[in-house]
């Protein structure tokens, strides 16, 4: 899924070509080189209420012709991939404080656009919108060959339905088509999501209702009210996929309007002039009386053969439009000038489209032809800062070596870079093997976040190869990733290591958040490990900065379900308390030594079982201590989540507890036997019964010797949950502690019950189990 939802500071721009390089003419959408340089703010539409906020910059001069605007855009792969319908796109020049608005025909350049428009007003406030405006018949069919165009459409039409229609239509329509949006954009959230109270607090909190209803609909009924309509309307769709949504959206929309058709008020000159309006759409140019009549083609435009628009006094306009096998010219008026070159543009658009070529129909008196030739070979830059020049490096100062793995992008191969001092590092080459614009912005993104993060447990960027093909180099790591060296070493590994290891990737976190950027994609298979005591965080390819108090909402589909939180399964939402989550579930594979989670669930159930309160189990071995702080992160609230700092403090305290425990049972294991350790101040115990019959029951010493072990080690075992008790006597775990004591405790019952029988058995077999002289008779 492609959305967008922030704007794209990255520059389009293009370069000389390659000597030798041969590009027909024809192929070219320049019209010229020179004039100064100009950089367009191109806007999109966007399922989000901040127009303007979603762009893309194009740099360019006053050669340049719009078309080549439009098709640097396309190309670049800012919209999506495999655009088939590029002859669609258009170009809006909008007056941001009036309604006077132009369609700018492919063939003007910059610099008549400048002259013609921009010149009349301040240039603050006009704006370019890149627009969907010449659409197939059967756009529904024709579309599932491009679905990038599909879903800007999608999204263009929503934009304008909820800025020009929502208020007009009825509750039940808006209803309908709201939740159509919520379905399609939240397409993992669970059939039942928004029957959850917490679910739907996000919703009309965090996410805001007046993105999806009119506010109209949300102003006229009550809060509890209006839920229950919207989780009602909710269910009839809570089954269908997100290309299901669209199109059911643009049927029930079709309702109450005619998509793809634009309606002008003109007369038609037939030897005396009729007042019309003019519908034009993918079905021709159609003639109606009144708006509710039905419309009469006049001309389809496979007939059109060309367009001639003639500029009348008072600002008018006549345009002729010459119909294959009619006597005479279709002649219409238009009372403003600047309203005929918008139908212009649209009649030309749709001749272009239906006869699938890049030449207009518009017959221009003083326009020469052959005017579309410059240099081709536009190509995406980043406009970034003079900081990213440290890390460019040469490509002869590294030797490639075996492949490592597969990475997203392309292989990561095992490499060895020569330093400017002579000294050789190991490093690790990620490659991208699709060279299109799009995915090399994508691939590039993690070393522009990388090039800025300097702390011990995060990887280390070495450099960037930026000319074709691109590398990225980092500090290579003998261990390799934590996923692999924890199934490795899963029976040498102590909880003092595997604790350690967490509070590295907690420090590395905390780092990040004091940085405002969230990870979201934090499990073990992206954590490589340093040395056997230290690990570094690494995989900045889905990492995002994010303002105070915003989050960001992802818009790619292959995300990490199993390691995500609620919000971020249903709402693709990511703030550092999702981070949080994903660091306690990457906590959990690290103490079950590299196990990955819910791996005995499908990803679409796993927000079934979180909807439920279902969590991860406790890991074998895992301290308590570390897994209450684990089901603190996986609150379903993000509210009630611990804070990285925090987790910290309570990490360090869990792993001083594991080294003090560990140096105990060391100092145990080197104690002499005892039944009970001295330190504790016991009454004197009663005669040596055990030693008074082993010195007669010889044949029975092993198994009261092994009971009597296992006694010592019951007692060990009493002694550590209860310091663990009353280390936690004020905090959250105090409960947790109780009953391990109690548990503890229980066992050594048990076992001393065990070493009175294995006693009063060896008795019996040697023949002793009679009363002793001076035994107190029971009875």
């Amino acid at each position: 899924m492609y959305e967008v939802m922030q704007g794209d500071t990255t520059t389009l721009s293009w370069r000389l070509p390659s000597p030798g390089h041969n590009d027909s003419p024809q192929q070219s959408p320049f019209s010229g080189e020179g004039g100064p340089t100009k950089i367009l703010k191109v806007c999109f539409s966007t399922n989000s209420n901040a127009l303007g906020k979603n762009f893309k910059l194009v740099k360019c001069d006053s050669s340049w012709q719009i078309r080549a605007v439009v098709q640097s855009i396309l190309t670049s792969g800012r919209l999506g991939p495999n655009i088939q319908y590029k002859g669609c796109y258009g170009l809006l020049l909008k007056h941001l404080k009036s309604d006077e608005l132009h369609w700018l025909h492919p063939d003007l350049t910059v610099g008549e656009v400048e002259q013609r428009y921009e010149s009349h007003h301040v240039e603050a406030e006009w704006r370019y919108d890149l627009r969907v405006r010449y659409i197939p018949v059967n756009f529904l069919e024709k579309f599932k060959e491009d679905r990038t165009t599909f879903l800007y459409f999608y999204q263009q039409v929503r934009s304008d339905y909820m800025q020009y229609h929502a208020s007009k239509v009825s509750d039940g329509m808006a209803l309908q088509l709201g939740c159509l949006e919520i379905r399609r954009f939240y397409k993992d959230m669970n059939a039942k999501g928004l029957e959850k109270k917490s679910n739907f607090e996000v919703l009309e909190k965090d996410v805001g209702l007046n993105l999806f209803f009119p506010q109209e609909l949300i102003d006229s009924m009550k809060s509890r009210h209006l839920r229950k309509m919207i989780q009602q309307t909710f269910q009839q769709y809570a089954t269908l996929k997100e290309d299901e949504c669209m199109v059911s959206f643009f049927q029930t929309l079709t309702d109450f309007i005619t998509i793809g058709e634009e309606v002008y008020p003109c007369e038609l000159v037939q030897g005396w002039s009729l007042s019309v309006e003019l519908v034009i759409g993918a079905r021709g140019i159609r003639q109606r009386t009144h708006k509710d009549s039905a419309p009469v083609c006049l001309a389809n435009f496979k007939q059109i053969k060309s367009i001639k628009c003639l500029s009348q006094s008072d600002n008018k306009a006549l345009l002729n439009l010459d119909i294959d096998g009619a006597r005479q010219p279709l002649s219409i008026n238009v009372t403003k000038f600047a309203m005929a070159e918008n139908m212009v543009d649209l009649i030309d658009g749709y001749c272009r489209l239906e006869h699938a070529t890049d030449e207009s129909f518009i017959v221009r008196p003083n326009k020469g032809k052959g005017g579309n030739q410059v240099h081709p070979a536009y190509i995406m830059i980043d406009e970034r800062p003079r900081s990213v020049v440290k890390y460019g490096i040469d490509r002869d100062d590294i030797v490639l070596g075996r492949i490592l793995g597969e990475g997203f992008f392309g292989e990561v191969y095992e490499g060895m870079y020569k330093k400017s001092n002579g000294e050789r590092l190991s490093v690790a080459v990620k490659t991208c093997k699709d060279y299109s614009p799009d995915i090399m912005e994508k691939f590039m993104s993690e070393a522009v976040i990388m090039k800025n993060l300097k702390h011990p447990h995060i990887v280390s960027l070495i450099g960037v190869i930026e000319e074709d093909p691109v590398w990225i180099v980092m500090e290579l790591y003998q261990y390799g990733e934590l996923g692999k060296y924890l199934e490795e070493n899963k029976h040498k590994l102590t909880n003092i290591t595997l604790v350690l290891f967490s509070l590295q990737i907690c420090k590395a976190l905390v780092y990040l958040e004091g940085i405002n950027m969230v990870h979201r994609d934090i499990a073990v298979r992206n954590v490589l490990v340093a040395t056997a005591d230290c690990v570094r965080l690494g995989d900045f390819g889905l990492s995002r900065y994010i303002e105070e108090e915003e989050y960001y909402k992802a818009s790619v589909s292959r995300l990490p379900i199993k390691w995500m939180a609620p919000e971020s399964i249903n709402f693709r939402r990511f703030t550092t308390a999702s981070d949080v989550w994903m660091f306690a579930v990457c906590m959990w594979e690290i103490l079950s030594r590299g196990q990955q989670p819910f791996f005995w669930l499908e990803n679409r159930d796993v927000i079934i079982q979180l909807e439920q309160g279902i969590r991860l189990p406790k890991p074998d071995d895992c301290p308590p201590a570390l897994y209450s702080l684990m089901t603190r992160c996986w609150s379903y609230n993000p509210r009630e989540r611990p804070s990285f700092t925090e987790l910290v403090i309570k990490i360090s305290d869990v792993h001083q507890m594991e080294k003090e425990q560990e140096a105990e049972r060391e100092r145990d294991r080197k104690r002499p036997i005892k039944f009970f350790d001295t330190k504790f101040k016991f009454n004197e115990p009663p005669p040596k019964v055990v030693s008074y019959l082993l010195d007669d029951t010889h044949t029975h010493t092993h198994s009261i010797e092994g009971t009597q072990k296992l006694l010592n080690n019951d007692m060990s075992e009493l002694i550590s949950k209860m310091r663990l008790a009353q280390q936690n006597a004020i905090t959250s775990l105090k409960e947790e502690c109780k009953k391990q004591m109690l548990t503890a405790a229980h066992n050594l019952a048990m076992d001393g019950k065990n070493l009175l029988d294995a006693v009063d058995q060896a008795r019996v077999r040697a023949n002793l189990a009679k009363p002793k002289p001076g035994d107190p008779i029971v009875g």
